[in-house]
């Protein structure tokens, strides 16, 4: 019987990994070979096998890359969690909090672009409504960045923070209350324990966002002023579309890769807790 399902089921199964192997598949084996070849993405590709690996390691350019993708995703999430948990802990409470939380999601609905070219709009230094050039400073322009894509990202992680703290049972923060705990103890001892598994879900997504960040930095600052924004996405994208080294390109993709599976599966482990059991 089982037999004779698994013969009904595959034949129904095989248009979708087919159409998964030829559009998710086939392009990541694909960058895996490319990455072995010095290829202008016109002529035939040259196999070089480690050769781009090897200049990588002595590329100065890209270790500059890894310090500011670094830097983008810590302050980022310096930012961006305890503003997310501030608005969703606090408009949990306040009596129009939905209507709050709308005004804090609203730039969600902005695509990167449009909300990259309104910040670029308000720093600028001659109409702008700060008067003083940021982006145009090395020492600010990153932080600037970070800004805009934490303005236009945070509502999304402020509801995944609300719903998480609607899972917390009302009884257990009304007896913290009772027992004389202060709202920060409550939140500190009674909420957070329980919200943990969310917070470490979503540390991790954010880290993995971070350092694949592009568009914000394409469209307010193409890297600069100095490199001082350049991050591997966009030394990536100009590798390839700007100098036409494609096999390089591929050769820092693969290298990204490496680094985000390494750090996931890093950071899942050490942030692993036992599960608070209510």
């Amino acid at each position: 019987m089982e037999r004779q399902k698994r013969r009904l089921v595959v034949p129904f199964l095989l248009p979708a990994f087919a159409a998964y192997a030829f559009f998710m598949l086939y392009p990541a084996f694909s960058t895996f070979y490319v990455a072995l070849t010095d290829w202008n993405g016109v002529s035939a590709p040259d196999f070089v096998g480690l050769g781009n690996l090897t200049e990588l390691a002595a590329d100065e350019t890209f270790r500059s890359t890894i310090g500011n993708t670094v830097t983008f995703v810590v302050i980022g999430a310096m930012i961006l969690f305890p503003g997310a948990l501030f608005f969703a802990y606090v408009t949990q409470k306040l009596r129009f909090g939905k209507v709050y939380r709308f005004f804090i999601l609203a730039p969600v609905v902005l695509s990167v672009t449009t909300a990259a070219l309104l910040w670029k709009f308000l720093l600028n230094p001659n109409f702008g409504v700060v008067g003083v050039e940021l982006l145009g400073q090395p020492s600010t322009a990153m932080l600037m960045v970070v800004l805009a894509t934490v303005w236009h990202g945070i509502g999304i992680w402020m509801l995944l923070f609300a719903a998480a703290f609607e899972r917390v049972p009302v009884e257990l923060r009304e007896a913290a209350t009772l027992d004389g705990a202060s709202a920060f103890q409550v939140f500190r001892h009674v909420v957070w324990p329980l919200i943990w598994d969310v917070t470490r879900t979503l540390l991790i997504l954010w880290m993995i966002q971070g350092l694949q960040t592009f568009a914000f930095i394409i469209a307010m600052t193409g890297g600069g002023p100095l490199r001082s924004t350049e991050v591997i996405g966009t030394y990536l994208y100009g590798v390839a579309f700007t100098e036409g080294r494609f096999g390089y390109a591929a050769t820092i993709a693969v290298v990204l890769f490496a680094a985000i599976l390494t750090l996931t599966l890093s950071v899942n482990r050490l942030t692993k807790r036992e599960s608070e059991q209510y």
